[in-house]
């Protein structure tokens, strides 16, 4: 085989790993996320917020920040006696 065409061989090869391994990443990056639901935390409130949905968790009250309609949350509720 000529020298020329080994050498075109062994660049492709290089690129197409290349290409390959950039793909990968780039992929990889874009399946990552961070999480569904966002602690924040602002001056002495705290709550947490679905970012699908958003739906805002604070206390036991759920509150759909969109649509302004507020709900108890049954896993919030503490019923005191």
């Amino acid at each position: 085989m000529p020298q020329a065409f080994k050498d075109f061989v062994d660049i492709a090869f290089k690129l197409a790993l290349l290409a390959a391994v950039a793909c990968a990443l780039y992929l990889y990056g874009e399946g990552r996320s961070v999480g569904r639901y966002q602690y924040i935390a602002n001056g002495e409130q705290e709550y947490v917020m679905d970012t699908v949905t958003g739906v805002i968790y604070q206390g036991g009250f759920s509150m759909n920040h969109i649509t302004g309609k507020e709900t108890l949350s049954s896993a919030g509720a503490n019923p005191r006696k």
